[in-house]
């Protein structure tokens, strides 16, 4: 049987940040056919673990972007982490600029309590002013993800580093496309690290040895699947890694067209149960 790895925000979580019943339906379904599911993400696996319990699902987890795969039974089986003088660069190069960022461990995320309320104060005030489609649903989805799970506020860089803990993952994020782009263009000079983006208002940043294609081949080694019956479905930049290495790709309705270039087909919007539809076909069609 086959593996079926599905992308969190913009994906499987409608815009309430929620996974309808239909898309619960149709994984459970996969699942009672045989078939392994994963939920492949950016966010944390505490994070994750909490959403799944919620829905009643109990999936494998690649979390932070490929640096975590967790079991059903909730067991950490691979972990992937950024070295420590790495994330002393990297942290002391955003503070001199005021970038808002993330920092994510096993235990929590990290983020300097000051320039978390600056973000969200930017966030409102955009919000709240004259703006076209665009810009309205780009601050959107930055304030759904400071909804997540797990924060843990500090006052600054140090209080991060001094802790006993591994980093796996560093999002940066800003409504400035330039200073995302100097950011990103910065860290990308960095042959140690991997950078992806999975929204126009971030980047984000792991050891070049974790992706979610990585953890994805990985994981199928581990469960003794296939790769040529492995299906990825996801919405955006740091997906791409994953649709290279499953045989089907998917991408979602409301994904950019360089996503939609890269996948072998497109199914609905994350808001039009996008995930279920691709599960039913893949099974009816492309397996059964």
């Amino acid at each position: 049987m086959g593996l079926i790895a599905i992308d969190l925000d913009g994906t499987l979580l409608n815009d309430q940040n929620e996974i309808s019943e239909e898309n619960i339906k149709a994984i459970q379904y996969a699942q009672e056919q045989g078939f392994e599911v994963v939920i492949s993400t950016g966010r944390a696996y505490f994070d994750v673990r909490r959403i799944c319990e919620k829905a009643g699902l109990s999936t494998f987890v690649i979390g932070t972007n490929g640096a975590t795969i967790h079991s059903k039974d909730e067991k950490r089986i691979s972990a992937t982490t950024i070295e420590k003088n790495h994330v002393l660069s990297i942290l002391q190069w955003l503070n001199e600029r005021n970038y808002y960022y993330e920092v994510f461990t096993d235990k929590a995320i990290y983020t300097i309590r000051k320039e978390r309320e600056n973000f969200y104060n930017e966030i409102q005030k955009i919000k709240n002013a004259d703006i076209d489609a665009d810009t309205r649903e780009l601050v959107e989805i930055a304030e759904r993800q400071l909804d997540q799970f797990g924060y843990i506020f500090v006052e600054n860089y140090h209080d991060i580093l001094q802790q006993e803990e591994d980093f796996y993952n560093i999002l940066v994020c800003s409504l400035d496309k330039k200073k995302l782009e100097e950011g990103c263009t910065q860290f990308k000079k960095f042959s140690a690290l991997t950078i992806v983006s999975s929204a126009n208002h971030n980047i984000e940043i792991t050891s070049k040895n974790a992706s979610k294609g990585i953890a994805l081949e990985r994981l199928v080694s581990l469960t003794n699947r296939s790769l040529e019956q492995t299906i990825a479905i996801g919405d955006s930049n740091n997906d791409l890694s994953m649709f290279q290495k499953a045989k089907y790709s998917v991408a979602m309705g409301n994904a950019k067209d360089e996503i939609k270039d890269a996948c072998t087909m497109t199914t609905l919007k994350n808001d039009e149960n996008g995930v279920a539809h691709a599960i039913y076909q893949y099974l009816d069609k492309l397996v059964i």
